[in-house]
């Protein structure tokens, strides 16, 4: 049987029209620190997030959202927390990232993850750290608001919070960088008084 799957220009063209059947105007998308249709259509069709309808009828990007604090102790008394200073885009776009939220790492949970694992997971992946990753939740809340990354579009997301001390193993004192295909992320330490 033939295919006519090329590419996802279908898939973009009904999760445009679906969007603008919502009111949603996705002009301002892709730029600034906003990110593109593209990147929402990943995030359904890797089930990391669903579109769906509230009572209202009112589309929303609905996710669970695991955080965490990260610290790391030096042998001579000194207490670091580890930020996410910024995103740089692939089209040169730059999404300053200090202070939101005051999480070092956030990722997004997939179906099949414990809040736990999922958090392990985006700690390896953003951080490209080995070894046993300790964690100790710290918080659940619900929250619906208009998403940081989609504007117009309004997010409900559950957060489980977590905090983390790494190893001196695990300890790079220059941060770390994460690279992926549409974006670099630089993580630096910060020294706590």
């Amino acid at each position: 049987m033939e295919s006519f799957e090329t590419d996802n220009s279908y898939k973009i063209d009904a999760l445009g029209f679906r969007l603008k059947k919502a009111g949603i105007d996705i002009s301002k998308w892709g730029t600034g620190g906003y990110k593109t249709i593209d990147h929402l259509l990943a995030e359904i069709e890797c089930q990391e997030a669903i579109l769906a309808t509230d009572a209202n009828g009112e589309l929303l990007r609905k996710v669970e959202v695991v955080g965490a604090a990260i610290y790391h102790l030096t042998d001579d008394g000194n207490k670091y927390y580890l930020l996410e200073e910024k995103q740089i885009y692939i089209d040169g776009r730059e999404r300053r990232r200090l202070a939101i939220n005051n999480r070092s790492v956030f990722e997004k949970k997939k179906p099949n993850e414990s809040p736990t694992e999922a958090m392990i997971r985006g700690v390896r992946e953003e951080l490209g750290l080995g070894g046993d990753i300790y964690l100790e939740e710290t918080d659940t809340y619900h929250k619906i608001a208009d998403s940081d990354s989609y504007p117009g579009l309004k997010a409900e997301s559950t957060f489980y919070m977590f905090e983390s001390i790494l190893t001196q193993e695990q300890f790079n004192p220059d941060g770390y960088i994460e690279r992926q295909p549409d974006k670099t992320t630089y993580f630096t330490w910060v020294k706590i008084e």
